[in-house]
């Protein structure tokens, strides 16, 4: 079969590797699309050290049974989404429903755990999540980065969505956008969206976005200060990962405003301490997803209750996924948004 390889910074490479013999118990599942992930282009850039070479990438994934096991509830032909982090279960952290921190493994397609960039993979049932024919696989793959949106959000209770008046995302990728979108469906007033490229600006407001701000045409916290009539904002989102949108994200808050960070693509940042400490905000971090929130996102998907028409941007067969690592790594306007890999 083919599989797309990860070679080191900048180098992908196509190579033929035998298809995967399910251990018992275990799908063979014909993957059908990927989504390229933030993560995955900011891997092979070198940037975050959490791709190991050589290894397959890869984790946003819908296919459809091959081959299922004797006794197995779903069977070949069925369509299915991959929840791709493990988790054992019985852990004290999944016992708490965490099971995106639970130790018994990293999520496919990261470090040096090979991901579904790949014609096949095997995959225990209790990962396999069933949709029906009303979703596209590329609209099924987008259940994994609305499962971490959808966690993200959901740090901020239905009670302060209500009684809050302004809240910020700062950043328009994937993530971010479909960020905005959710609060937007869960009732938030007065979404503030920062990003650097006008472009994707404007998918914000289809989104939903009430006001857009450009930080290379204008200082962003003056701009929310106009906007906010000098409230500031209740809670902000942060989904890039670096120092400078970090910053911003604590700079945009009221005294007691709250940032929940998503961005992952720094491991060090500096912050303003002080900021923090005398006017009480709180930052709550996210990692990627609770199992319920993954089911509950494929759901919103099924139900047509999110529009992630604007986000699909570019379709390439697998077999020229070299080339959409390369044509990313040009993407200087930034109208690539979410990128497929079909199979």
């Amino acid at each position: 079969m083919k599989a797309l390889y990860y070679v080191g910074d900048k180098k992908m490479e196509m190579r033929d590797v035998p298809r995967p013999a399910p251990a018992a118990g275990q799908y063979l599942v014909k993957v059908r699309a990927n989504g390229i992930c933030g993560s995955d282009f900011e891997g092979y850039m070198g940037k975050t050290g959490r791709r190991t070479p050589p290894m397959v990438m890869g984790h946003e994934v819908a296919g459809e049974i091959e081959e299922a096991p004797a006794g197995g509830k779903l069977k070949k032909g069925d369509r299915v989404v991959v929840f791709p982090k493990p988790f054992c279960g019985v852990c004290d952290f999944c016992k708490k429903g965490m099971v995106n921190v639970c130790p018994a493994g990293i999520c496919m397609g990261v470090m040096d755990v090979d991901g579904s960039m790949r014609e096949f993979i095997a995959v225990e049932e209790k990962y396999l999540i069933p949709f029906g024919p009303s979703l596209s696989f590329d609209e099924a793959s987008m259940t994994e980065p609305l499962a971490v949106a959808y966690r993200s959000v959901h740090k901020i209770s239905d009670a302060e969505i209500a009684e809050s008046d302004y809240f910020a995302v700062i950043g328009t990728g994937t993530i971010g956008l479909l960020v905005v979108a959710l609060l937007k469906l869960r009732g938030a007033r007065n979404v503030i969206v920062s990003d650097a490229t006008n472009f994707r600006l404007e998918i914000a407001k289809k989104m939903g976005a009430d006001f857009t701000v450009n930080p290379r045409e204008s200082d962003p916290i003056a701009e929310v200060k106009k906007i906010t009539g000098g409230k500031m904002c209740d809670f902000s989102v942060e989904a890039v990962g670096i120092a400078p949108t970090a910053s911003t994200s604590l700079d945009v808050l009221r005294i007691g405003g709250t940032a929940v960070w998503i961005g992952n693509a720094q491991k060090m940042v500096e912050v303003n301490m002080q900021k923090i400490v005398t006017t009480e905000l709180t930052i709550k971090g996210n990692y990627v997803y609770d199992f319920p929130g993954f089911k509950e996102s494929l759901k919103l998907l099924e139900e047509k209750k999110i529009d992630i028409s604007p986000l699909m941007t570019n379709i390439y067969p697998l077999s020229e996924g070299v080339k959409a690592f390369a044509d990313l790594e040009n993407n200087k306007d930034g109208k690539m948004l979410k990128v497929f890999l079909e199979s």
